[in-house]
């Protein structure tokens, strides 16, 4: 597609966009236009990548849409002109008049209840709620009953689900005209981690208008914004409680109520059905946020998590968190149905591994032994008060959990994390095996349990808190052992706080992934930082032919003059390399200590330092204090230190406050931790980031020694030598570090005006194989550094000319 053609399109774009936007723009519309699978995008943070996206897809949608109804009008060129100009008249002529009348509809919706609804959410104001205090009789689980048929669990919630969602549907032959004009078979599928991101996406859509798909008719952008029950959840005795799986769990028990009991009054029924035609309709009338949805389906008194479904067909762009995108049994909840639809996923560079985290588990020795503890003290409380079916269950429960306890007592101090472990070895000399995995898993599920002991291990121990409920984890690991994938393994494990575990980690994210891709029409993968692609392709759509995927990288808006990047290989001859042999070397700290010194003093406003682990940020700290180091830098900027136990809000703010007040800051932050992402470093809050050494992840933890050894056998399984297995090892571990990097780096720009400087202190940063795996846009502004002396004199020159 040629450059002007491009230019005249503008995308829809509610301003006149940058360039590298046009580019990035014209590079996804590309990738749905063409014959590809895979489109990774990498567009920095500040660039307005929210904006593009959306401007892109939804020019492609609405023209998808209007030459779908071009055919409609066009669909028999043997016809004569008159026939065909009566068929216009008669039947495109009623589908227009109909799809203006909706429109018109939607309108009025918004200048009213819409209007009353936004007015609703200024008014209200949030009161925290008051702690509920726990009484003995709460703490009883109800009488539970064994299935008196085999049916299978997941055999069970499906039909569960398909009645549901037949409750939601309400009647099959409905004649509802908004579903038959505006219906829309290709959907944009929007993914981001975060509420906040999504609320910023719905936030940029608002902003945009595209040409309608129907002629001479105004056509409103129709989103819908998914959440989980705890965002919508308008019935209080379930969302007044505070875990997401025990709102999930007491809306279901609601939904299983039979006839004459008591269910939800807010679960739409087919007698309901013109309460939730009016939710969907309002939902539609303007862009609605997760708020508003709430507030919406409390105005109707109709559940907004279900009646949500009802616009489903009507949506062209429908966004939601990853998990309800990325397991396949919710989008089956969902009713998510992303054939010939766009998926976009934002902050993609999360997505690998919070696809390993979604299908992983872990229980901890000590948190069996304190659950163990805590189910025999409960048993003997209320043993009188428990019917035959939970005292089975809960025996054998405790004993599932004394195997489990007993085999990593046996010899799992002695063994390495990373020591993989055989399942069946678990259960040797014991009668474990003859226990039915499912039936403690829905004994778990429907009993409630899981919260009666979690309140009742809080009752008995004031120092106790509670969160998810560790049963919880003991059903996600039973999970695990009774469906283990053949890409996932279990090993032994460390947690500095919880001793010797075991976890089942799912090594390769790509099958998980799969169903997504094949389903869809396009998956597209954005991100600020997304070097190194080589992740992606390698572990994450190895299946994908290397033609159906387009990789894209765009330039930063800033004009080139406002970034420089420097290595810093050394000081007065003391070379920097912060490899774990050499980091601790006294000259090198020294040398350290003077070269931030030396930059703070060159720097103006605010410098953000960033150091490989906190366990070396304090040993540096220390070893500063003691030389004197750390004195001279805080007067010439106040240092300020992020730690795993102070509140970033605190520190941050403190950081801020000194800088707005023009005294100069610096502050010490870790890679990985709190403040390497999503954190707004603009303008005076960076006008440095500095990066000390490279922030390799821990070689011995139990994670990477299982990745490790799955990334060389399967480089051998497919055919490669044990040299190639372990130069992709090598390549895996070396890329989580560089991820990590641009990650934090990526924090020194956020707008266009913006300025600033990067130091990257260590001699390794100056080989190009390292220096191939930053953002293009940093690696493009890469000057020449080096020694310390000559670095300080280019800072100086480049913030003599800002």
């Amino acid at each position: 597609m040629g450059e002007v053609v491009i230019h005249e399109r503008r995308f829809n774009h509610p301003y006149t966009p940058y360039d590298v936007q046009v580019k990035l723009m014209e590079a996804i519309y590309d990738t749905l236009t063409g014959n590809y699978k895979v489109g990774i995008f990498e567009s920095p943070t500040g660039t307005g990548k929210t904006l593009s996206i959306i401007c892109s897809t939804m020019t492609w949608l609405r023209e998808l849409k209007q030459r779908q109804n071009a055919i409609i009008d066009d669909d028999d060129d043997d016809e004569p002109e008159w026939v065909r100009q009566a068929y216009r008249e008669k039947i495109v002529g009623r589908m227009v008049a109909e799809a203006r009348e909706y429109e018109r509809h939607l309108d009025e919706l918004a200048k009213t209840q819409g209007k009353a609804i936004e007015n609703k959410i200024k008014e209200k104001t949030h009161t925290r709620k008051q702690r509920k205090v726990i009484k003995e009789e709460d703490l009883v689980p109800e009488d539970y009953f064994e299935d008196e048929t085999s049916e299978d669990r997941n055999t069970k919630i499906a039909n569960e689900i398909k009645q549901l969602l037949a409750q939601v549907e309400g009647r099959p032959d409905t004649n509802d005209k908004a579903t038959k004009i505006n219906h829309c078979d290709s959907k944009i599928f929007f993914s981001s981690r975060t509420h906040s991101q999504l609320s910023q996406f719905g936030q940029q859509l608002r902003l945009t208008h595209f040409p309608s798909s129907l002629e001479s008719v105004e056509e409103k952008t129709k989103y819908l914004a998914l959440g989980s029950r705890k965002q919508l959840c308008i019935n209080e005795k379930v969302s007044s409680l505070k875990d997401v799986q025990q709102i999930n769990e007491a809306c279901l028990e609601l939904q299983r109520k039979k006839d004459g009991e008591k269910g939800c009054s807010y679960m739409p029924r087919p007698e309901t059905e013109d309460l939730t035609t009016q939710f969907r309709d309002l939902t539609f009338s303007e862009i609605r946020d997760i708020e508003e949805l709430h507030e919406i389906g409390s105005h109707y008194r109709v559940c907004p998590y279900y009646s949500l479904r009802r616009g489903m067909e009507i949506a062209e762009i429908v966004s939601m968190p990853y998990q309800l995108l990325l397991q396949k049994s919710t989008r089956q909840v969902l009713g998510l149905d992303l054939k010939n639809s766009i998926v976009v996923i934002d902050e993609a560079h999360n997505l690998l591994d919070t696809i390993s985290s979604l299908n992983s588990a872990t229980i901890s020795l000590n948190e069996l032994l304190k659950v163990r503890k805590a189910l025999k003290s409960y048993t003997t409380k209320f043993a009188s008060r428990l019917n035959a079916g939970n005292r089975i269950n809960l025996a054998k429960l405790s004993k599932m959990i004394t195997i489990l306890a007993k085999f990593l007592m046996k010899d799992g101090e002695k063994k390495a994390a990373g020591t993989e472990i055989n399942v069946t070895s678990i259960f040797d000399d014991t009668t474990g095996d003859l226990l039915n995995f499912h039936s403690l898993e829905t004994y778990l599920t429907k009993s409630k349990i899981a919260y009666k002991l979690e309140s009742y291990m809080e009752k008995i121990d004031e120092n106790y808190k509670a969160g998810t409920p560790i049963l919880f984890k003991i059903r996600s690991f039973l999970e695990c052992l009774s469906n283990p994938s053949k890409s996932g393994k279990l090993f032994y494990d460390r947690d500095s706080a919880d001793g010797i575990a075991m976890k089942y980690l799912l090594l390769d994210p790509s099958e998980a992934f799969r169903d997504v891709v094949e389903e869809c029409k396009c998956v597209i993968l954005a991100g600020g930082t997304m070097e190194p692609i080589s992740d992606f392709i390698n572990f994450l759509v190895p299946y994908v032919e290397s033609k159906q995927i387009k990789h894209f990288s765009c330039d930063h808006i800033i004009p080139a003059s406002n970034l420089d990047v420097y290595p810093v290989k050394s000081r007065q001859g003391v070379e920097f390399e912060f490899s774990f042999d050499k980091r601790n070397d006294k000259k090198m700290i020294d040398a350290l200590g003077e070269t931030i010194l030396e930059m703070v003093a060159v720097v103006p406003d605010g410098m953000v330092v960033f150091f490989p682990s906190y366990k070396y940020l304090d040993q540096l700290v220390e070893l500063w204090k003691k030389s004197g180091h750390y004195h001279r830098i805080n007067q010439v900027k106040t240092i300020y230190t992020e730690s795993r136990e102070n509140a970033v809000d605190n520190v941050l703010q403190n950081y801020s406050q000194c800088i707005l007040e023009r005294r100069g800051a610096v502050l010490f932050a870790v890679v990985g931790g709190k403040m390497s992402e999503g954190i707004n470093f603009s303008d005076e809050l960076a006008r440095a980031v500095a990066m000390v050494g490279l922030p390799f992840p821990n070689l011995m933890s139990g994670d990477l020694i299982a990745k490790r050894k799955y990334v060389e056998s399967k480089t051998i399984e497919m055919g490669g030598s044990r040299e190639d297995a372990l130069a992709n090892a090598r390549e895996f571990y070396e890329n989580i570090c560089m991820k990590a990097v641009n990650q934090s780096v990526g924090r020194a720009i956020r707008n266009i005006r913006d300025y600033s400087v990067i130091y990257l202190i260590d001699v390794r940063y100056e080989r190009p194989h390292i220096q191939k795996k930053l953002s293009g846009w940093i690696k493009k502004r890469i000057e020449r550094g080096g020694e310390l002396s000559e670095v300080i004199k280019q800072t100086k020159r480049f913030f003599m000319n800002k």
